[in-house]
């Protein structure tokens, strides 16, 4: 994956997603991809398998269709912002975070590589899923 430029024009907007179905469904297809769920028959599932992390878009509608086709195709990696907008939790290097598209559909999970503290905060991730392809469809 290449690095984007620092400054981002697309804002993510978080999305209510509490209890929707799409986001349980993906998230239980992306999750194998960081490795949760291989010993849950064994020890049972814990929090940080079961729940689905934060999601949120970039911008709406076809701005966010637009963005979300660069992390699919790798191009864009990073987001900046004004650190005021992140409140009192900056994000950490290994947090999740589940790209809807336009319609609010979940497509992709990435996952923060590096955060430099400063201002604005620049937040480095990678795409965990899906990694060739379209995203595939969830039930």
């Amino acid at each position: 994956m290449t690095d984007t430029t620092a400054d981002d024009e697309y804002g993510a907007d978080a999305i209510a997603t509490d209890g929707d179905d799409r986001i349980s469904a993906f998230w239980q297809a992306a999750r194998g991809h960081l490795g949760f769920g291989k010993m849950e028959s064994i020890v049972g599932g814990n929090p940080l398998d079961v729940v689905p992390p934060p999601s949120f878009s970039y911008g709406e509608g076809a701005e966010a269709d637009e963005v979300l086709a660069q992390i699919l195709a790798g191009s864009k990696t990073e987001s900046s912002y004004p650190r005021a907008e992140s409140g009192d939790e900056l994000p950490r290097v290994g947090d999740v975070a589940i790209v809807l598209d336009g319609s609010g559909e979940p497509k992709a999970l990435i996952r923060t590589t590096e955060v430099e503290d400063a201002d604005p905060v620049v937040e480095r991730f990678e795409l965990v899923y899906p990694l060739n392809g379209p995203t595939p469809a969830v039930d």
